[in-house]
């Protein structure tokens, strides 16, 4: 963590000093001269400059974060939920539990689903090998969204992204390691995508720090998809990233094609907590109703262009 190296430098700056007053005190009448010579020759030594800000998060035990959660997606209802999160602290690794305590689906109530829905972890915390492990969504329901999306929040601010090596606004990180998304549920026996992340710091004020998290289609592609018909790339020359395969009564849809998200994150310069999220999540998709999951037999029906947007708050209130 940060805060652990810029003590570090404290302490072995108060060491160097201890050292030097130690060796002074010691030295020859020599000494004595030289620490009378024009001032110009001390003013070469000048003190260290302010520690760049790097992202990290620091947890408070007991400290509960709400967030209230908003998406809309083209010819479907609104959802709303909202997560309560308690931070802990256990063996000096910090985290977050999170309980989904509301959820609204275009106008129905499905809070008794959402809090039915059994609690889990998030950390940020570097030496947390779990922290980002996403849960059992297999019984998710309408939370499967909500609980997928506040994952790739988090993931757009972990360490392994290089995001603590941004330090001024415009700088970027691209992660060369590509990032597979699973949302496959009991209704859905296929979800997947395969994205690559680019992080850039765009706006620095004395409380705030403001990323942008793009989320892209890798240019070498990657994603296997169940069928070989799917291969042939939807947008342009771009392989496709994306596959869903959804239960519809004795049938199956199957979508796939280039999906994309972009983040724009807003955290607490001193925590490290997420003040807010916006995400526009596009997706260019061709489609077929099959007879079987393994899409032996499809029949092509109209392709389909869909945009979610979501939007995270942390909200006051327990």
């Amino acid at each position: 963590m940060k805060i652990a190296f810029s003590a570090a430098v404290v302490l072995c700056a108060g060491a160097l000093a201890a050292t030097c007053a130690t060796a002074e005190a010691s030295a020859p009448a020599t000494a004595t001269a030289e620490a009378s010579a024009p001032a110009t020759a001390t003013a070469e030594a000048s003190p260290p400059g302010p520690i760049p800000y790097a992202y990290a998060r620091h947890y408070v035990n007991g400290q509960v974060s709400r967030y209230a959660y908003t998406e809309q997606q083209t010819g479907s209802p609104t959802v709303t939920a909202v997560a309560r999160l308690r931070s802990y602290v256990r063996h000096g690794i910090g985290g977050e539990q999170v309980r989904w305590v509301a959820l609204d689906s275009g106008g129905q109530d499905l809070s008794a689903q959402a809090r039915a829905f059994p609690p889990y972890h998030l950390s940020l915390d570097p030496r947390d090998p779990n922290g980002l492990a996403l849960p059992d969504t297999q019984a998710a329901g309408e939370l499967q969204g909500p609980v997928d999306d506040l994952l790739t929040f988090y993931v757009g601010l972990s360490a392994h992204t290089g995001i603590g090596d941004l330090h001024q606004p415009g700088q970027s990180r691209v992660d060369p390691t590509l990032l597979p998304g699973d949302f496959s549920n009991a209704t859905t026996p296929v979800g997947q995508d395969l994205v690559q992340l680019t992080t850039t710091l765009t706006r620095l004020s004395a409380r705030k720090a403001t990323f942008s998290s793009s989320f892209q289609p890798p240019p070498q592609g990657g994603l296997t998809l169940t069928q070989p018909f799917m291969s042939s790339p939807v947008c342009g020359s771009t392989p496709n990233n994306f596959e869903l395969v959804r239960a519809a009564g004795a049938q199956y849809i199957a979508l796939w094609g280039c999906e994309s998200f972009t983040l724009t994150t807003v955290v607490d310069r001193a925590s490290g907590r997420i003040d807010s999220v916006q995400m526009a999540n596009p997706l260019q998709l061709d489609a077929a109703v099959c007879q079987d999951q393994a899409l032996t037999e499809c029949s092509p029906i109209p392709p389909t262009t869909l945009l979610r947007t979501v939007q995270l708050t942390r909200v006051t209130g327990r």
